[in-house]
């Protein structure tokens, strides 16, 4: 796509991308003035016309489940501006302007630079037509000025709901069973409402109808695409994904919604010293074929259900790295009750290790014969809210440590123990929770950081059994999201440090 894609439609006084494009060149660009200092008229700019990005510097600002920054922190102010920068980078791309790949992997980031031999993740300024195609493909849904205003919009306010005060203002405005901590489902409440829409969000009040429409259609799913791969969510999270209307499938509504994840991502990151994101192939091209994967899953087959969903996605690369058990596999996989309960769990846990445990057959034993909660659990078939472990990915693979072959499953047997005992410890918190199916989210991030300040120290899946007895789980008031409280050190991680 090119300058006249981007031009045909006429554009309000003001609603332009392009001046915003032009005020970063201005500041000297990501190499000679790479901070907020430097880029001070344009940060300016922004401020002045979308008020939302106020709701980021005041109060408190939850980063993630029952962890808050500290009061009038500017973490999720610039980590948002990152993102914006993540867009403004694909629109100049779609320019044919150098500009934009400049944005996103030019400058002083180590390993991760444009001149820098790539790191653990290839950084895609040395990948060029690869991130070209890829901002070539976003542009494709957008025709007009006006539809890259939409989407700018849509990140300016994307973040919103992690505001404590947002929140409250919208849980005050709801009955209390319909009350909730989760950033993603305050923000559909708001765009649901004309006058919290008008009083918290502005600039979205202005887009025209069936533009607000479409990013109330995207929030109202609380769907994470990034959770999806690694097996971290919780089944009822496709629930508002399936009774998505079909016709946001194809006009691009999904799409939009979707790569908001990905600028999101890369723009994490994103500090006051260091305003630009980066661009790294897994995010920017893995996420992006996941995203077309789930699409046309739910385009070829709309009445699908939640776990055959889920099992079907994750399927495909279960296949690709376990060929030798996927035929003994897709044999136990012709039982539709295999499928939706120790099937999938199969799947999941081999995910939330990427699929680089080696010893599929023995987690499908485990699980078929000693772990049948953990199954219920992960299969979201439990009484009462589905409980996604937030972190999850790096407990189970960082966990299992080095011994990934794990010939004897011994590793795996405790690992999957630790975790049992995870959801067990969150299962008891939530007994008078309120009733309804939702996602409970427990950050499992403190068990992450003590393998993580072990290192080589650490001794695998024992040693995670070992961290997480007489740990216990703190709750919001709403018993929607908790933390892990680890209650004693374990024996390994006292020897460590």
């Amino acid at each position: 796509m090119g300058n006249a894609s981007c031009s045909n439609a006429p554009v309000e006084p003001g609603k332009k991308v392009k001046p915003l494009v032009e005020l970063l060149k201005a500041a000297g660009g990501v190499v000679k003035s790479p901070d907020a200092v430097a880029n001070k008229d344009f940060l300016k700019e922004l401020d002045d016309t979308f008020p939302e990005l106020a709701i980021y510097k005041q109060g408190r600002i939850q980063t993630s489940p029952g962890v808050e920054e500290i009061a009038d922190s500017p973490t999720e102010y610039y980590r948002t501006v990152g993102a914006i920068i993540a867009l403004l980078s694909c629109y100049s791309s779609a320019m044919q302007e150098e500009f934009g790949l400049e944005c996103v992997s030019a400058g002083n980031r180590g390993p991760m630079s444009m001149d820098k031999v790539p790191g653990k993740f290839i950084n895609l300024g040395n990948k060029k037509e690869d991130y070209n195609e890829f901002c070539r493909k976003f542009a494709m849904f957008m025709t007009s000025e006006d539809d890259w205003w939409s989407m700018l919009v849509f990140l300016v306010v994307h973040d919103v709901g992690k505001s404590d005060g947002f929140r409250k203002v919208v849980n005050d405005s709801l009955p209390f069973d319909m009350r909730s901590d989760d950033h993603d489902r305050a923000l559909a409440c708001a765009l649901s409402d004309p006058e919290l829409k008008r009083k918290l969000l502005p600039t979205v009040a202005k887009l025209s109808p069936a533009r607000q429409e479409s990013i109330l259609a995207g929030f109202g799913t609380n769907f994470q695409l990034p959770q999806l791969g690694q097996g971290e969510i919780a089944c009822i999270n496709f629930k508002g994904l399936l009774e998505l209307d079909r016709k946001h499938l194809i006009n691009g509504t999904l799409h939009y919604y979707f790569y908001h994840s990905i600028f999101d991502i890369a723009g994490a990151g994103c500090n006051e010293k260091f305003i630009f994101p980066i661009a790294i192939q897994p995010v920017y091209m893995g996420f992006t074929a996941a995203m077309d994967d789930l699409i046309q899953k739910l385009t070829d087959n709309p009445k699908i259900d939640d776990r055959t969903l889920y099992f079907n996605f994750l399927y495909t690369n279960f296949k690709k790295s376990f060929p030798d058990f996927e035929v003994r596999f897709a044999t136990m996989c012709e039982s539709k009750v295999f499928c939706h309960e120790t099937g999938l769990a199969v799947l999941r846990v081999l995910a939330l290790t990427r699929n680089t445990y080696k010893n599929a057959e023995k987690v499908c034993e485990l699980l078929l014969e000693d772990h049948h909660p953990l199954v219920q659990e992960l299969a979201g078939s439990p009484v009462g809210p589905q409980i996604m472990l937030y972190y999850g990915p790096d407990l189970l693979r960082m966990g299992l440590g080095e011994d990934l072959t794990d010939v004897s499953g011994d590793n795996m047997s405790a690992a999957l123990g630790a975790i049992d005992h995870v959801y067990r410890a969150a299962r008891r918190t939530l007994i008078l929770a309120k009733s309804g199916d939702y996602q409970y989210q427990l950050n499992v991030s403190p068990i992450v950081q003590v393998i993580k300040k072990a290192g080589k120290e650490w001794k695998g899946g024992k040693q995670l059994f070992d961290t997480v007895q007489g740990m216990k789980v703190k709750n919001n008031d709403l018993n929607t999201e908790g933390i892990v409280e680890l209650r004693r050190p374990s024996v390994y991680s006292a020897q460590a440090t």
